[in-house]
């Protein structure tokens, strides 16, 4: 096997947290070779890769020209740094011959969008838009609806061991979603973060908080929730278009606005919601709600559901599983993925995969996924951040944000 080159850009949180310890066992694998780190500090101190070389990058400094001595390498730059230069950097690299791995949000407004698709038009396969959901946290919803290689649960390495309760053989459910629960009537996809890890802003940075940044929880989780649903538009009918009617009514934690005031200098029309509730409906009106935010609940709660004309699944993307009750109840259906790798291993590997035309998926991930961020952009075009926002308690339920909700935030076109 050769093992792909890689040099990672940023490495900060993400990079401690899950991309270095996985690289490291990719390296194990002989599957990669991670051959330099970047970014514009000394590298954040980490058990994993501690021997490899780290370059600081110049203020206005092109990533081509810093990573010139790697092209014989014909390495894959992995852009997990500021959010505001993972378009304008990608878009360098692949000009260059690079090919490059972009962490979310891969745009932080329309004219990066246009840039970056630009691009991509002229370079189909030099560039992946990473997106954990598809192929980690909702996996299970790929398999049910068929679209992802069948071949990859016979085998546990990459995805874990998937049971059932009911089938000896799990794998009798791969693309069977209607036949379970018949014609889709409504979907609802939630990532809402509570817990004390990952439910707070105030041990990360401001790119998660100034919207001029990418920042907001729409940027932020709002990927996570709406581009695993393109998974199934053979089944829901076209997820996102810019012809959709659609509402999105934010919010803002009472205890995030004081964190942001003690910790940051950000203008108030700058400081993103903590919370939203985006509804619209598919091109065959099926309705989608969409709700994300952290402080909220005190806990963690990340599924899908899917309403049919006789039955309901629900995806939890916390515990890796998937219930199906069919026939309105009468009988109940529970997959999950036992044995698990470590967090997104999967997710990077394909990423990796995919660039070399390998992808477990059946669609284009990476076209999937900058639809979701257009959507996404889309939406935030119709916030006022300059407005007054409803504030509320951290930890509040969903349903007591929403009673502060006098009017939409936006009622028109997305």
């Amino acid at each position: 096997m050769n093992r792909n080159n890689i040099i990672v850009v940023g490495t900060g949180d993400y990079y401690v947290r899950v991309l270095s310890h996985v690289l490291s066992l990719l390296e194990k694998e002989n599957f990669a070779n991670v051959i330099a780190t970047v970014d514009v500090v000394k590298r954040r101190r980490t058990e994993h890769l501690t021997e490899v070389e780290h370059l600081i990058r110049e203020d206005g400094q092109k990533l081509s020209s810093l990573l010139s001595n790697y092209t014989k390498f014909n390495p894959i730059v992995f852009l997990g740094h500021a959010n505001p230069f993972h378009t304008p950097d990608a878009i360098d690299l692949a000009k260059n011959g690079y090919r490059v791995i972009i962490q979310k949000p891969y745009c932080i407004d329309h004219l990066q969008f246009f840039d970056l698709s630009s691009e991509i038009r002229n370079n189909t396969l030099g560039i992946c838009m990473l997106e954990s959901c598809q192929t980690w946290n909702a996996v299970l919803l790929a398999f049910l609806s068929g679209n992802i290689k069948k071949s990859v649960f016979e085998s546990p390495r990459d995805f874990g061991h998937l049971y059932c309760n009911t089938y000896e053989d799990p794998l009798w459910f791969w693309g069977r979603i209607e036949e379970l629960i018949g014609s889709p009537r409504y979907i609802q996809s939630n990532i809402l973060e509570g817990s004390d890890e990952f439910g707070r802003l105030d041990h990360r940075g401001s790119h998660l908080i100034d919207v001029k940044k990418g920042g907001g929880m729409i940027q932020d989780l709002g990927l996570h929730a709406i581009a695993p649903l393109l998974i199934l538009e053979n089944y829901l009918g076209q997820v996102t278009d810019s012809n959709f009617n659609g509402t999105v009514r934010v919010a803002r934690c009472q205890e995030y606005l004081d964190m942001v005031q003690n910790h940051f200098e950000i203008p108030k029309e700058h400081i993103g919601e903590t919370y939203a509730e985006i509804q619209f409906t598919t091109q065959i009106g099926i309705p989608i709600t969409v709700l994300v935010g952290k402080y909220v609940l005190g806990r963690n709660e990340r599924n899908i559901v899917v309403v049919g004309d006789h039955g309901v699944l629900n995806f939890d993307m916390t515990r890796m599983t998937a219930s199906v009750a069919t026939n309105y109840g009468s009988t109940q259906h529970l997959l999950t993925l036992q044995d698990l790798p470590p967090v997104q291993y999967p997710t990077i590997k394909n990423a990796v995969n995919e660039l070399g035309g390998n992808s477990v998926l059946m669609f284009d991930s990476s076209a999937n996924n900058l639809r979701a961020q257009e959507f996404i952009l889309n939406i935030l075009q119709t916030i006022r951040y300059n407005q007054e926002m409803p504030v509320y308690s951290q930890y509040s339920k969903p349903a007591c944000i929403s009673k502060g909700f006098s009017i939409p935030v936006s009622s028109k076109k997305l």
